[in-house]
């Protein structure tokens, strides 16, 4: 088997490699095969399993063999037991029954209590059957013979758990009082612990008499002396402790069920305590015997007035488990000296039953999200077989490592056997191809002793959900890297089937691949644009002046950039192609009146930028021109593109104009110039002026706004004294170019 299973690797190692190879080769020479691959627990859970598990190694293989336990009625059973002799034992719920199994596949009734609910079961060295009923807490006692008596009745509603020590005394874990009651052979029982918690779920006994215990609210694992001396072995996270066993080393499994409220229902009203019943025996055939509950029922003794309170407290449901769990929920193995570790995880799911075989692997069963799960020694786990009910509430295994579980909201016992079914199907996930696409080969990497076999089949579709739309399953692909048969589509779907001669035997599946070629889609573009700069906004002179100073804060933000960073016009782009090919991606420009494209960057990158520096172009209108094309992912004959085109962008490296000044005296010393300001493509958006070399002050156009390439103004100075003077003028466009002028002239 070791042997197996360095093969089994070596061809997992093998077939990665390979396909590392072919994806790199693909990259080389810029195919678009796509891999659809699956090899590990978590894509192989998407599928749907018959008859296979599927192991947290990542390889699927046969389950068990399964069958149902035929004669149960009940809604829950909520309790196993087996003997010396491998009989196994079931406790029901409404009715409150006790069946044995017989021929490994009949439950035969062996007690009808006249309690609601069998909670709990345990046997003693003497094959003596006791059963712990709910609501009113009463033990019964059911001999080898078949003999059925009240062994004792307790002061606590819920029985939740039974074990049995050395010397056949009886420990009854219980609930709403948390109190953990001995009861000798003859049916005494006194308090041995009275826990400071609500309810004391499950319980172990090891070979030394030490008592293990599981409670909740606290989530605690109690461990408990001979003695009496109770100590906290562990205290988890988590807010209840479900479940506990203890393997051959002395590591006790603690299983938790956050979200889980088990409740009972109240008792019939105005039922007396000692009553007559009618059982038939098994033991002995067609016999029957009276039960009679005697009006004084031995109660337990050092118990105080407060836990002395009436048996029965009403209850708000039916038998069952509520809630969902918010977080998930562990197995913590639990040495001795209380180091804890987490074994095994499950999400949406109460951990309510383990049980271990003879060669410690860990059996979980779990509910509201339903499932029996096998832990072995190495901490690899794997799910075991499907179940139509809601919850699996309890499991044990015999000394044949035979497993059962009991089930709820649908009362059944499934019988697991340590052999494998002969035949399996695994029906992966669908895949999405995003587009119709052609088919390659489908590989495998699997292991097949001898007498077993592994065969894969495919369909396709064109909607998500396979229907009859889709092509039927095509013919077995029995060695890996044959073509796949189904038509193109955009949808796939495989399934393996996987059988054995030998129920000792069974193949594994460890890698599925699925070569594609998705049918080519051209790219698109998302977003091409010039980058804007804020200096071409309009200015509209405002309402205050100051001395003929115009406050420059209040005109509208113009760049001040060089017109060298000015001349860089910085081009933005986005593509996307819907095949996630590669795509090459070319800026051009060239004037409205010529033909000739040039080039002014090449890129693979989808999302980028790029700068066009203008400096040296003659002035003018030019188009920019982005396209794109997905040709390095295919050959030139399928290869796809796409363009667009900015609209004219105007080119202006020339210096606005300033021509007809003219100069004139006005009143009170003041004096006018007028003047035009002109621009062959840009649109003007400031003038300034200074004064001999003082502040630059602006002027605004007589329109009052700058909004066009050709502007009037008129300048009124200040009042000046005698003298020559010399004002300077800058005229300035969008594109950061500055004209510039002088006047000279003299005031008398």
């Amino acid at each position: 088997m070791k042997g197996e299973k360095r093969e089994f690797h070596w061809l997992q190692l093998c077939c990665i490699m390979m396909f590392i190879f072919l994806f790199m080769v693909s990259q080389v020479y810029a195919t678009a095969t796509r891999t659809w691959i699956q090899s590990n627990e978590t894509e192989f859970s998407k599928g749907a399993t018959q008859n296979v598990s599927i192991l947290s190694t990542g390889e699927i293989q046969l389950s068990p063999k399964t069958e149902v336990i035929q004669g149960i009625r009940g809604a829950f059973v909520w309790s196993m037991a087996v003997d010396s002799k491998n009989q196994v034992f079931i406790g029901t719920g409404d009715p409150g029954c006790v069946y044995l199994i017989k021929n490994d596949a009949e439950a035969v009734e062996v007690f009808n209590s006249p309690e609601l609910y069998v909670q709990s079961l345990a046997i003693d060295k003497q094959g003596n059957l006791y059963a712990g009923t709910a609501p009113r807490g009463i033990i019964y006692r059911i001999n080898p013979r078949g003999e059925a008596s009240v062994f004792c009745c307790l002061p606590a509603p819920y029985i939740w758990d039974m074990a049995v020590d050395n010397d056949s005394n009886i420990f009854a874990a219980t609930g709403n009082d948390g109190i953990l009651f001995k009861i000798t052979p003859e049916g005494k029982p006194t308090v041995f612990f009275d826990s400071p918690e609500t309810n004391l779920l499950d319980i172990h006994i090891d070979q030394f008499n030490n008592v293990y215990l599981g409670t909740e609210p606290g989530g605690l694992v109690y461990r408990i002396t001979p003695s009496g001396q109770p100590h906290v072995l562990y205290d988890a996270s988590e807010g209840e402790i479900h479940c506990i066993s203890m393997d051959a080393q002395g590591n006790l499994y603690a299983g938790t069920a956050v979200g889980a409220q088990p409740h009972v229902p109240p008792p019939p009203t105005a039922q007396p305590v000692a009553q007559a019943g009618i059982i038939t025996s098994i033991f002995k055939e067609e016999r029957s015997w009276d039960l009679n509950i005697p009006e004084e029922i031995p109660m337990a003794q050092q118990v105080s007035l407060q836990q002395q309170r009436s048996a029965v407290k009403e209850a708000e449901s039916i038998p069952k488990t509520t809630g969902a769990p918010t977080t998930p929920n562990f197995i913590y193995k639990i040495t001795r000296d209380g180091l804890a570790q987490k074994v095994f995880e499950t999400d949406q799911a109460f951990i309510l039953g383990i049980s271990l075989d003879t060669q410690n692997n860990l059996y979980v069963a779990t509910g509201n999200k339903s499932g029996i799960f096998k832990v072995c020694c190495d901490e690899t786990s794997s799910s075991l077989t499907n179940i139509g009910e809601v919850h699996a509430l309890c499991c044990i295994n015999t000394s044949n490592d035979e497993l059962y579980v009991g089930t709820g909201n649908g009362g059944k016992v499934y019988k697991i056997y340590p052999s494998f079914v002969k035949e399996g199907t695994f029906i992966s996930n669908v895949f999405d191809t995003t587009t119709q696409s052609n088919w390659g080969c489908i590989y495998w990497t699997d292991v097949q002793p001898a007498g077993t076999n592994i065969s894969l089949a495919t369909r396709t579709g064109n909607c998500e959900k396979p229907d009859p739309t889709w092509s039927g399953w095509s013919m077995q692909y029995t060695s890996p890297g044959e073509r796949i048969a189904s038509p193109p589509a955009r949808f796939i779907q495989y399934n393996a089937a996987l059988q054995t001669t030998s129920t000792d035997t069974t193949p594994s599946l460890a890698m599925v691949s699925l070569s594609f070629l998705p049918k080519n889609q051209p790219p698109k573009i998302i977003n091409f644009s010039l980058e804007k700069e804020s200096s071409g906004t309009p200015q509209k002179s405002p309402d205050t002046k100051t001395n003929g100073k115009t406050d420059s804060k209040s005109q509208a933000h113009i760049s001040l950039k060089p017109h060298y960073q000015m001349a860089q016009k910085n081009i933005q782009w986005e593509a996307e192609d819907p095949n996630n090919d590669t795509l090459q991606l070319t800026v051009y420009y060239k004037g409205t009146d010529e033909k000739t494209w040039k080039i002014i960057e090449k890129n693979t990158q989808k999302k980028g930028s790029c700068t066009w520096d203008t400096l040296r172009l003659p002035d003018g209108k030019y188009q920019i021109k982005l396209m794109v094309s997905d040709e390095p992912d295919n050959p030139p004959e399928t290869a796809l593109g796409a363009e667009s085109t900015i609209q004219p962008v105007v080119i202006d490296n020339s210096k606005p104009i300033i021509k007809s000044l003219s100069t004139a005296a006005g009143t009170g010393g003041k004096y006018i110039i007028n003047g035009v300001a002109k621009d062959d493509y840009s649109v003007l958006v400031k003038v300034q002026y200074t004064l001999d070399g003082q502040e630059w002050i602006s002027a605004y156009p007589v329109d009052g706004m700058f909004d066009s390439a050709d502007e009037s103004f008129q300048i009124t100075t200040k009042p000046l004294t005698p003298g020559d003077y010399t004002l300077i003028l800058n005229a300035f466009d969008s594109e950061g170019n500055i004209g510039v002028e002088k006047v000279v002239f003299e005031v008398k």
